[in-house]
């Protein structure tokens, strides 16, 4: 048995949905209570005007007819078809206006869920708890909130009519409500029951929907189109996915059986009742205590009595159904992000004066105990070009991630001229930087909103794109496009143009180089690039980024040699600083990977060197 706790607990989702519902579509909210009231009463008017009607035809064949009862009863059936009209015309307007008020509240939920999404911290989005969170969101949907404010209007709807109904079956023997009662309870215990049994089985379920999700998608996305051919995953990923399927499908068909042997047990004590209670008045009728005008009205009655006790079940085990899964909407829209702005955030300086340091900082991913980053102090100083090199998690994205506070530091500082970066406003000071990172986004928009994604808050027609293309050698790819800057990219919309790995990179370069920032971070920003592009982007490459200090991140040593100063990380932490000559002096970490990619781009014997090579190959060995 459901307590009362649990059976009342939607009224706690009802607290957080209707101030939405005012908000989204106030004056659709009025209209559709205005002509739900409406609806109700005609429709109790219409029930009435039956019985009235009955009770005079009774009395016209009797012997006690008056004359002039002809005349009534054509009145009361023109008043009964005036009232069923008046009711059809409120029922159909009542349902546009709970379909615009659904739309409204649709679009409302859509921007609140999109507002939660992009306030949350980066953290969020890179913990499996992002992806069991938005899973359950998304099963929740911005329709859920719409299907609340429906079944609510016609549960408000069904309580009036059954109150209202409930009275009238009183008036012909009180006997009859407890038979009434005894055919819409049960049901209504079954079917909170079995819905609170079926969201907690979804909710127990979510990673396996979603790994079955996951495999659908390995199968008919274009990414994974290649390698599942020349690799012949298909049949390995199908079985894979039927497997699963297959085993959701066995509980949620368990879970199922059982609600109908339940509803079917239901549903013959709902017969009986009915039944029962006909007998009970058609005996009071044969016995002279109701008349022929009560038993008609009772048959229309109970008939729609249990009609709305059915629809009353379904719309409060509906809502019930609703205010879980609502739960796990507002679990969304309640995340709080951890990164916040300061009470009185500092005025950035401009110009920088000492840049930007980490002072002994380290840092470990939340949930995780090992750190990324111990100890690690650098520089960036206004107008200096910084590399940083190493092995693959070695630690240099998650040094960008904390340069551009995505992430704070677990101990250690990051200050901006000698202020500690958490005193600046999170926007104001993300606006310092522009990010190229290794795993860059590809937008199916056009080759001009591509680059302007780089600083939104230029205009669409801004020159700045065709000089951030320049700057990354984009230009003469994009003025060969069909439509130039207008091109769109990608085939996911439009008959766009599709780029290659290479072409990309250079489009993601042009965004990174749009806006007037102060420093610029390019991870890995040649690693499809071909080695001509490479040498044409690092030729010039201080006239390039406009004088501005850079942060490079690249695993070919030859792109970062004319760097100021060169940070090697091994294990999270800083093992070499220096110039290139310095750290070839040294022969440590840096001389031994610049040695080994040198290797194979010079001969041994120095043969067809020219005398720099043949100076640098003597250095290096």
């Amino acid at each position: 048995m459901i307590g009362l706790t649990r059976l009342f607990s939607p009224l706690l989702s009802l607290r957080r949905i209707l101030p939405i519902l005012w908000l989204s579509s106030r004056r659709w909210t009025l209209w559709g209570s205005g002509l739900m009231l409406l609806e109700v009463g005609c429709g109790l008017a219409v029930l009435y005007l039956l019985k009235q009607l009955v009770d005079v035809v009774t009395q016209r064949l009797g012997p006690a007819a008056m004359e002039g009862s002809a005349t009534i009863v054509l009145g009361y059936v023109a008043l009964t078809g005036i009232v069923s009209l008046a009711y059809l015309t409120a029922r159909s307007l009542s349902a546009l206006a709970r379909e615009a008020q659904g739309l409204y509240v649709a679009e409302h939920i859509d921007r609140e869920i999109h507002a939660a999404a992009v306030r949350v911290d980066l953290a969020f989005y890179e913990s499996p708890r992002y992806h069991d969170t938005l899973e359950r969101a998304r099963a929740a949907g911005n329709q859920r909130p719409v299907q609340v404010i429906s079944n609510l209007m016609m549960l408000a709807k069904n309580i009036l009519l059954l109150a209202a109904v409930s009275g009238l079956i009183v008036t012909l023997s009180p006997l009859l409500l407890p038979l009434l009662l005894v055919a819409i309870l049960p049901a209504l215990v079954a079917r909170l029951r079995f819905n609170r049994e079926l969201f907690v089985w979804q909710r127990k379920r979510t990673q396996m929907e979603r790994r079955s999700g996951y495999l659908d998608w390995l199968m008919t996305s274009e990414i994974n189109a290649k390698e599942l051919r020349l690799n012949q995953l298909g049949d390995f990923f199908r079985h894979q996915y039927a497997r699963l399927r297959a085993e959701l499908r066995r509980e949620r068909l368990a879970i199922t059986a059982r609600r109908t042997r339940i509803e079917l047990l239901v549903s013959w004590m709902a017969t009986l009742a009915f039944f029962s209670a006909m007998g009970l008045l058609a005996w009071r009728t044969s016995e002279g205590y109701n008349s022929v005008g009560d038993l008609v009205l009772f048959l229309l009655i109970f008939q729609r009595v249990q009609a709305m006790g059915q629809e009353l079940v379904q719309q409060l085990a509906k809502l019930y159904e609703d205010h879980l899964y609502l739960g796990l909407l507002f679990d969304f829209l309640d995340l709080e992000p951890v990164l916040l702005d300061p009470v009185s955030p500092r005025v950035l300086p401009e110009p920088l004066q000492e840049g930007v340091r980490f002072e002994r900082v380290s840092f470990h991913y939340p949930g995780c105990e090992g750190e990324v980053l111990s100890d690690v102090s650098l520089a960036i100083r206004p107008g200096q070009v910084v590399a940083l090199v190493g092995a693959n998690g070695s630690g240099k994205t998650s040094l960008i991630k904390l340069l551009c506070r995505l992430y704070d530091p677990s101990r250690g500082r990051i200050t901006l001229d000698g202020v500690d970066i958490r005193e600046f406003g999170l926007d104001d000071y993300r606006c310092l930087f522009s990010v190229i990172f290794q795993d860059y986004s590809h937008y199916a928009a056009t080759a001009r909103d591509n680059i302007r994604y780089g600083d939104i808050h230029e205009p669409e027609g801004s020159p700045r794109v065709e000089e951030a293309a320049s700057l990354s050698g984009a230009a003469p790819l994009i003025e060969a496009l069909p439509a130039g800057y207008d091109t769109p990219l990608t085939r996911i919309f439009d008959e766009g143009q599709e780029l290659s790995i290479g072409q990309w990179q250079k489009v993601a370069l042009a965004r990174a180089f749009m806006r007037r920032s102060s420093i610029i971070i390019l991870d890995e920003p040649t690693s499809a690039l071909d080695p001509g592009a490479e040498f044409t982007l690092f030729e010039n490459f201080r006239e390039r980024i406009e004088h501005r200090a850079a942060l490079i991140i690249s695993h070919r040593l030859s792109t970062v040699r004319m760097a100021d100063v060169i940070y090697v990380m091994e294990d999270g932490k800083i093992s070499e600083v220096g110039d290139h000559d310095a750290l070839m002096f040294q022969r440590g970490h840096y001389w031994r990977l610049f040695s080994q990619q040198a290797h194979y781009y010079r001969e041994t014997n120095d043969e067809g060197c020219g005398p720099e090579e043949k100076r640098e190959n003597e250095h290096l060995q």
